[in-house]
């Protein structure tokens, strides 16, 4: 696998990255030992870049992926998002991206997310996202 630098970050990241949307059968169900294999596989094949996000399953991927990296966190690069929690749900405010970080890290059964994304910035209101969310 051949692996990148993130922009300043320092964190290396394979280029190929896994797409958790799956998981919270975003795109039909999905069985989740099918997933937890497709996590695995993943992992054993080089691949340390995991995007996930709470709207995937309305939380389903973020409980799922969380339960499939289980001793295996150490070897990842997590990636979620916040601001967009339902079809026509967004909340860009300091205190939903906090309380949105909180959640995640417990579903996810981790004490640190590498990356912090904002979900769907188009739909945000752009003076609140640059004053209020990224701060």
């Amino acid at each position: 696998m051949i692996y990148r630098t993130l922009g300043k970050t320092g964190l290396r990241v394979s280029i190929v990255g896994y797409g958790a949307s799956p998981l919270g059968a975003e795109f039909g169900k999905i069985d989740p030992e099918e997933g937890r294999r497709a996590v695995h596989h993943a992992i054993d094949c080089g691949i340390n870049y995991f995007d996930v996000a709470p709207y995937y399953g309305r939380t389903l991927a973020e409980t799922r992926l969380g339960e499939f990296l289980v001793g295996k966190r150490h070897q990842v690069i997590l990636a979620t998002k916040v601001g967009r929690y339902d079809i026509d749900q967004f909340d860009y405010s300091a205190r939903c991206v906090v309380s949105s970080v909180d959640e995640s890290l417990r579903r996810l059964r981790t004490d640190f997310i590498d990356v912090i994304q904002i979900h769907d910035i188009e739909y945000g209101d752009r003076a609140q996202i640059v004053h209020e969310t990224l701060p």
